[in-house]
């Protein structure tokens, strides 16, 4: 060969090698801003690209479940697990338990927008008002009505901060290939989180309707099992993706059935009208179509469900539903926080005989002297006696006007009234003297909340 054809040849290989390092370069990369996987460069001078590619690729798919396990989360609280995210996002490598786990270690290096410090910092003041505000059942049915869009929308927003943290190589190109982007992924995630608050609010539904004011305090112990859940989560779903995944997906079943379980009970519940044939509940007093009158209505239980006996009294039998919020006529009942309001299903209107009223008022007044003389023993038990001496008297009197009351007027006045009481805490551990706190207490709710029930029956604000 002769010398005037060797300059070509060694051009065209030159060419050839420069393109094979440009093609290693594209795939290490993303690899170069981890310091670990940097270090792992440096010490082999012949990097293997099959392992990167495959470590990054465990990464990315521990991001994926991450991200899909998160409307679990959401359905609960909606600031709480996004503030956590972006915390560990952004300082995760600093945990002992999480200084294992890749995904965190490849998104803390570059702050994206949600693990930026001011974001950190906003998400943690809304996750603290929102543990407070839901701790108050008044405050929690404010929500109600807003809570899937805000939930859905910050779910969105936080799995697109995730994704974008992640900055994965072989996901994107995986999904952009199947027709899927972080946008799509973001709005699935948004939609599961939509279904699964609704899930969640049918459960507590269940309980508004059982216990409308939380007298017994279960859904505060839930609201307390609800944070607990939404910050563990976080964690759990970093160290056990795909257990934490199989444990939501079991869970969301369960909850589901039970769902489902309860509302067949309650209409199988229903008794057939003898004159029309219309369903009615056991304890309606009357059809709430025909309003023929039922012979031996049932009577209401004490979460205002209908019992297996029939009711003892007829004549008191209308007042014992108005009591536990359900119509006076066909039992149906009442979501509106108004006296003055119409039954949806048989057209009655509550409270509107003056009679009705007045002997309404007298039936909860006439409890006072027991509720007093019972709270006062429940008083000289020091502290522990105070839990089931309150739980009694908000049930036998306070639970009849408060469940008339809207819900901003009840909040201020119930906080008022807590302010009153904190005070009165300490005089219960003075012997003889701290009989007197559980009454006192009984005593200004009866009064204030019954005087409120009258005005809200005049149309004052």
């Amino acid at each position: 060969m002769s010398a005037s054809h060797t300059p070509p040849l060694l051009a065209e290989n030159r060419l050839r090698q420069t393109e094979f390092s440009a093609r290693c370069d594209t795939v290490t990369r993303p690899l170069a801003r981890h310091p670990r996987r940097a270090n792992l460069s440096t010490l082999n001078p012949n990097p293997q690209p099959t392992w990167s590619i495959m470590e990054s690729i465990g990464t990315e798919i521990s991001t994926l479940l991450f991200v899909i396990g998160l409307p679990a989360l959401f359905a609960s609280r909606a600031f709480v697990p996004a503030f956590l995210t972006a915390l560990l996002l952004r300082y995760g490598e600093r945990f002992p338990m999480l200084e294992g786990v890749e995904f965190l270690q490849a998104t803390g290096a570059e702050p994206v927008w949600l693990t930026h410090n001011v974001t950190i910092l906003v998400l943690g003041v809304l996750a603290v008002i929102e543990i407070a505000a839901l701790k108050s059942p008044e405050a929690e049915e404010l929500l109600m009505d807003i809570e899937k869009h805000v939930k859905s929308a910050v779910a969105i927003l936080t799995s697109l901060g995730v994704l974008s943290a992640g900055d994965g190589v072989f996901v994107n190109d995986t999904l952009q290939q199947a027709g899927i982007g972080d946008a799509v992924i973001a709005c699935l995630i948004g939609g599961t989180t939509w279904f699964l608050t609704s899930l969640r609010s049918g459960l507590v539904g269940l309980l508004v309707d059982s216990d409308e004011d939380d007298d017994l305090g279960i859904r505060n112990l839930l609201s307390w099992f609800e944070d607990i859940w939404a910050g563990a989560g976080v964690f759990l779903l970093l160290l056990y993706p795909l257990a934490m995944l199989l444990a939501i997906c079991a869970v969301s079943g369960c909850l589901d059935i039970l769902r489902r379980y309860f509302a067949r009970r309650e209409e199988k519940a229903r008794i057939p009208c003898a004159s029309c044939g219309e369903t009615n509940y056991p304890c309606a007093a009357a059809c709430w179509k025909c309003h023929t009158s039922v012979p031996e209505p049932r009577a209401v239980g004490f979460l205002g469900q209908a019992k297996k006996t029939p009711t003892p009294d007829r004549g008191e039998h209308p007042y014992r539903l108005a009591e536990k919020k359900r119509c006076p006529v066909c039992a149906t009942r009442l979501k509106q926080r108004d006296p003055r309001q119409q039954c949806p299903a048989c057209g009655h209107e509550l409270f509107a005989d003056p009679a009705f009223v007045d002997h309404y008022i007298a039936m909860v007044s006439a409890r006072l002297p027991t509720v007093l003389v019972v709270g006062a023993l429940f008083s000289l038990i020091p502290v522990i006696g105070l839990i089931p001496g309150v739980i009694y008297y908000r049930i036998r009197l306070v639970g009849p006007f408060g469940r008339y009351m809207r819900a901003g007027k009840r909040l201020l006045m119930k906080w008022g009234l807590r302010l009153l009481f904190f005070l009165l805490i300490g005089l219960q551990l003075v012997p003889i003297a701290g009989a007197l706190v559980v009454p006192i207490m009984a005593l200004l709710g009866y009064l204030v909340y019954r005087a409120a029930f009258v005005a809200g029956l005049s149309g004052e604000a």
